[in-house]
């Protein structure tokens, strides 16, 4: 996903900023809940939380596995393509993004360039590819 940052970042925002290095931690629902709170104020787990970095310090995200499997049963989606998303909405947020059209856009080229990475490899179009 860095791999397409020089060329998604939203022209307009001069709040785009491209983390050198990502740090990815694979939570369960406690752990994650734990740093919603601590970090955020915020009570109870959610899927993924994401904390900029800076200079001389890497991006990291927090990605809960319970909260993804729970989102993929609710929801009916593949496991591979959901955490996929997931990270690129993180993304979204490390590179200094909120909530709008430049995420969006931003994520859709992540959500690209991961399941080019996940399935494209083997010859077949990836299958997240089509539901974007």
């Amino acid at each position: 996903m860095l791999e397409v940052l020089p060329d998604a970042a939203p022209p307009a925002s001069e709040e785009f900023q491209v983390p050198a290095e990502v740090e990815l931690f694979l939570l369960d629902d406690a752990a994650i809940a734990d740093a919603n709170a601590r970090h955020l104020g915020c009570s109870g787990p959610t899927n993924i939380l994401s904390f900029p970095g800076g200079a001389d310090a890497p991006g990291v995200l927090l990605l809960s596995l319970d909260t993804l499997r729970r989102e993929c049963l609710l929801y009916g989606q593949d496991p591979a393509e959901h955490a996929v998303r997931l990270l690129a909405h993180g993304m979204g947020h490390l590179c200094g993004l909120d909530h709008g059209p430049d995420m969006d856009a931003l994520c859709e080229r992540y959500m690209d360039a991961g399941c080019a990475a996940l399935c494209g490899e083997r010859g077949a179009e990836p299958a997240c590819a089509a539901s974007l």
